[in-house]
């Protein structure tokens, strides 16, 4: 009988340690569970609560009654669309002992967001200078029915349903049960249309039923809408008519009278459709003073002030950006201007 060699009887003997291991670690994940903590962190600045769950966190923010309030912070889901990040701010790390948010636009709002899940710590640090970060030290609360019940964009349900410690045994966003489990929780919430929209639009379509099918669509259509940008934009066309007080005036009232009609327009057409904006409608339009006009002269000349009126002609046109699903610039400094 041959001998093994000792190569042979090690690697057999490590396969073996590693095999148990690995079946011990499958073992210890299936017999636990991960704690939901629940962080009081402020009830008056950007981020009210924090959600624990491993390595996932959600930011609930229940006075935002006018909008999305829920926010995933995660590395465990592959994709996540872009408003269920917290203003859009993106993922730097995440882990079980906190995570930090980093902003990608030039002049951000809000610059980072750190969190430490040891000490409680929260600092958030602003893009405009001279504002000075804002930090506090979170508390553990008790109140997760309410954070649960005021969520309206990412569920505190998503956590809930993902409380194994091993990742691939959790149900994941994209899976037809935990989508629907999801969007039978989100449906009937204030400004969940974003999360509706997300849960149903991620199956396949066979996999909706019709009213599902309906839903779907109207919340892409009042997603689109609500991003359009659409406002009129009157275009001087370069005529116009004036009329003058005194027989000298007569120069002066015709200067300040094109000066006035110039005045009425605001930025041009080329520079709104080269930024993606198209023309809905164009109609003529003739704008006027209204009455008489005074123009001053600190000079004295013409006794101090001329008066005039102006009809200007010129061209009203209704400016259309499509916007998507997506709300943009969220965090852009010049939304809090």
């Amino acid at each position: 009988m041959k001998k093994l060699k000792p190569q042979l009887v090690a690697g057999v003997a490590a396969g073996s340690i590693t095999a148990g291991a690995v079946a011990a670690g499958l073992i210890l994940g299936l017999g636990t569970r991960r704690k939901i903590e629940l962080y009081s962190c402020s009830t008056d600045k950007n981020i009210e609560y924090i959600v624990k769950s491993g390595p996932e966190y959600l930011i609930v923010n229940p006075s935002y009654e006018w909008g999305r309030n829920s926010f995933l912070v995660s590395k465990e889901t592959r994709s996540i669309p872009k408003n269920w990040l917290y203003l859009g701010i993106p993922i730097k790390t995440v882990g079980s002992q906190g995570f930090e948010l980093h902003a990608t636009e030039t002049k951000p709002y809000i610059k980072s967001v750190e969190f430490n899940s040891e000490s409680l710590k929260l600092i958030v640090n602003f893009g405009a200078k001279r504002v000075k970060p804002w930090a506090t030290t979170c508390k553990t609360s008790g109140g997760l029915a309410k954070a649960q019940s005021a969520a309206n964009n990412v569920p505190v349900e998503y956590l809930l349903g993902r409380h194994n410690n091993l990742p691939f045994l959790n149900p994941s966003i994209g899976q037809k049960d935990f989508n629907l489990a999801l969007y039978n929780v989100m449906k009937s919430k204030k400004n969940s249309t974003y999360s509706v929209y997300q849960l149903l639009a991620g199956l396949p379509v066979n996999a909706l039923t019709g009213n599902e099918s309906l839903v779907m669509k109207a919340a892409r259509e009042d997603l689109i809408k609500e991003n359009s940008n659409e406002f009129p934009s009157w275009e001087f066309n370069g005529t116009y008519r004036y009329n003058w007080q005194f027989a000298n005036e007569s120069g002066e009232a015709n200067i300040h009278a094109g000066n006035w009609c110039r005045g009425q327009q605001y930025g041009n057409i080329a520079e709104y459709t080269s930024k993606g904006f198209k023309v809905v409608s164009s109609t003529p339009e003739v704008r006027s003073s209204g009455g008489w006009v005074r123009q001053d002269y600190p000079d004295g000349r013409f006794s101090g002030f001329v008066n005039y009126k102006a009809e200007c002609d010129g061209t009203n046109n209704l400016l259309r950006k499509e916007g998507s699903v997506d709300s943009e610039n969220e965090n852009s400094i010049s939304q809090y201007d």
